[in-house]
């Protein structure tokens, strides 16, 4: 008889516990998640596009469960203060370029951008394939942050400027508006002082004359900014900025909340993001140039000597960078030895590889 009853409470146990894991899953099913995104960018930028899409994405893949509130730059906080903002479980998600957290740890430099080295599908094909992607929150959850890549702008614009800039000589001097310390360690050997200025205030910095030059991101992001209307000169390539990482920072302590489904979701609108927004930054960059050329932007390059003087340089800020920090020379040996990886495909798809300009098009009829 006791024995009888043992089976009867361990089956009523069962029972019990069956059901409150299905009221527990159908609670987390029906549950209505209401966060907000800070993002370092302002509304105006080309970047918000792209907010609002993963914004859109998310919501509607989620059915409505995860309702996400986007705040440009400057509306409920500064875009320096992002990372903290996020970090501290103020708002639940921020928008952000990993460069501007530098001062938080050098490593952060190499996260938003590698000069003279990863192309845009460089990075890219490290997130997603050569260990990037644990890498980032590897960093990042050093600070208590979840973190998913949402897009790559291609090749930067190099340095705005209102008066001339054709040399590397002609650097000596200038103030200029850079990000990141590889790119501030070669304006100081040049002889230049390097400047932060927020994204908001980079026309007005050089049209009030704070600044003499600028340097920021692809031809339309720096078209959405208004630097079309306050510089007349550019020199490229954009060497500081052969891409630009974007991402979306999440506070961990929020992201245990979610139920799997919905971190499914997070993960599949941000991989759509990096889709969009990494062929929208190229399709632009048409447009833009025919833009700036409109103005009357004047566009020179650096010689080849004077590229390979800027790549010695950043060598040596990496090489001395990576002494200092370990987590440093952990990104900075990974991003590498991709690089040396894929060398072999990259001679061997030489000159097909992500485009080229043919010699001549084919005589079609409608073909302007």
């Amino acid at each position: 008889m006791k024995k009888v009853n043992i089976i009867r409470f361990i089956f009523v146990l069962a029972v019990f516990s069956a059901v409150t894991m299905i009221f527990t899953a159908s609670a987390a099913a029906q549950t209505v998640y209401k966060w907000r995104l800070v993002s370092v960018w302002p509304a105006y930028t080309a970047f918000a596009q792209v907010e609002k899409r993963l914004i859109k994405n998310i919501f509607e893949l989620s059915g409505g469960r995860l309702q996400i509130t986007g705040h440009a730059a400057g509306e409920l906080v500064p875009t320096m203060a992002v990372f903290d903002t996020v970090s501290k479980g103020a708002a639940e998600m921020g928008i952000d370029y990993p460069g501007y957290w530098q001062g938080k740890n050098s490593v952060f430099d190499l996260l938003g951008t590698v000069p003279m080295a990863f192309s845009q599908y460089d990075v890219i094909n490290w997130y997603i394939h050569g260990g990037g992607r644990e890498l980032f929150n590897e960093m990042y959850g050093k600070y208590n942050l979840i973190y998913y890549m949402h897009s790559v702008a291609s090749v930067g614009s190099g340095i705005r400027s209102i008066k001339p800039i054709r040399t590397l000589a002609d650097l000596k001097g200038l103030k200029i508006r850079v990000s990141g310390r590889a790119a501030g360690y070669v304006m100081v050997k040049a002889g230049a002082t390097p400047v932060m200025t927020d994204p908001a205030q980079i026309a007005q910095a050089l049209a009030q004359g704070q600044i003499d030059a600028a340097s920021f991101n692809a031809p339309k992001v720096d078209l959405s900014l208004g630097l079309g209307e306050v510089t007349k000169y550019n020199i490229g390539p954009g060497w500081n900025i052969p891409s630009g990482v974007g991402g979306l920072m999440i506070n961990k302590d929020a992201w245990d909340t979610l139920p799997p489904d919905l971190k499914k979701i997070i993960e599949v609108a941000t991989m759509d993001s990096i889709t969009f927004f990494s062929s929208l930054s190229e399709w632009d960059t048409i447009d833009a140039l025919n833009e700036f050329q409109e103005k009357g932007t004047v566009v020179t390059k650096f010689s080849d000597k004077e590229l390979a003087q800027i790549e010695a340089w950043v060598w040596e800020f990496i090489e001395a960078e990576a002494k200092k920090n370990p987590d440093f020379e952990k990104v900075a040996t990974s991003i590498f030895q991709y690089m040396k990886n894929y060398s072999i495909a990259r001679k061997y798809q030489e000159p097909y590889s992500h485009g080229r300009n043919p010699a001549k098009y084919p005589k079609l009829p409608k073909l302007k």
